[in-house]
């Protein structure tokens, strides 16, 4: 069988089992990006097909991908894009062995997961942040108002960007607020909607309201002729708006406002539940993960009011353990 041949009928493969999972257009983007990556490499060590690969093989191209540095920053590339490519090519050989055109699976087993930083790349916001980034957007042109809706919207209801993006007008019940989001893997999902919320896309939508097929953020520019506003796009515009509030930091992004939905949800008394069936999560350990950005909060609270811990384990400002490492000090 020809190279070429080779290569379009595992890619084939792989297509079929991204439409079987469900998978979203941008996730299935980044896993034949990594494929095709995956793909060239061995093209050029002169295999005309991937099925003779082995284990030390696989081995290699994962310390290949370890040396490879980003084309836009020119820095090496993160643990987490590792990582994220070396799958895609797992699943390419799962695929191959499931289908049965190879014996055995030569990434079986094979654990080359590169240790990632802990903790989350991106932080909730405060409640003050929250505010002041909402607020801040300027709103006396059609722009603002949009953007101020659809910011408002995703931390109404804990949208994923593009979850928000996507919407259409007839997914929103503006009587009952109530909208149907289409989430991962197709699952769809009622939210509900806070009424400021409400009003600016109202305001923003005006006669447009009475088409249930239009886009509730239509693309710009050239975007406008393909329908809505992209994921990228809506990034774009959060992180204008936090440059001109002087908020702008890596580790706050427009799914920050997502994270803070859950954390302010719980930090009022919300059920994990029913947070989690807001945000669309399948697995509630992907809820959980929140209620670990209030424990340094919960752990001070408690030793500042319990009657049997504020006296000994009081939270302390480092000037005053100063002054009491000196009256330690032997005179």
């Amino acid at each position: 069988m020809k190279h070429d041949s080779v290569n379009a009928l595992v890619m084939g493969l792989v297509e079929e089992d991204l439409s079987a999972r469900r998978l979203v257009p941008l996730s299935r983007e980044i896993t034949r990006t990594a494929l095709e990556t995956f793909l060239r490499w061995a093209s050029r060590r002169g295999t005309v097909d991937v099925r003779s690969l082995g284990k030390k093989d696989l081995v290699a191209f994962h310390a290949w991908l370890c040396r490879q540095t980003s084309k836009k920053s020119g820095e090496p590339l993160t643990p987490g894009v590792v990582n994220q490519r070396f799958r895609a090519v797992k699943l390419l050989y799962s695929c191959l062995y499931r289908s049965g055109m190879i014996s055995e699976n030569p990434a079986h087993a094979l654990n080359l997961k590169v240790p990632e930083v802990p903790g989350w790349k991106r932080r909730p916001l405060t409640r003050d942040e929250v505010t002041r980034v909402l607020e801040g957007i300027k709103t006396t042109t059609p722009q603002g108002v949009r953007d101020r809706g659809l910011f408002e919207l995703i931390y109404s209801s804990g949208l994923r960007v593009s979850e928000a993006a996507g919407l259409k007008v007839g997914d929103v019940d503006f009587e009952r607020r109530m909208m149907v989001v289409r989430g991962k893997f197709d699952k769809d999902r009622m939210v509900p909607i806070s009424e400021v919320a409400k009003a600016f896309l109202e305001l923003h939508l005006g006669p447009r309201m009475e088409n249930s097929e239009a886009w509730i953020f239509e693309g710009m520019g050239r975007e406008r002729k393909r329908g809505h506003l992209k994921g990228v796009r809506v990034s774009m515009l959060f992180r204008e708006t936090l440059r001109e509030l002087d908020m702008d930091k890596k580790e706050i992004s427009t799914h920050s406002l997502r994270h803070s939905t859950a954390t302010h949800l719980l930090e009022n008394g919300a059920s994990i539940r029913h947070v989690q069936e807001l945000l669309g999560h399948s697995d509630i350990e992907s809820t959980a993960r929140y209620t670990h950005v209030m424990t340094d909060g919960l752990a001070k609270v408690y030793r500042r009011h319990h009657p049997r811990e504020h006296e000994l384990f009081e939270v302390v400002e480092g000037a005053y353990m100063e002054r009491l490492a000196k009256l330690r000090k032997p005179t």
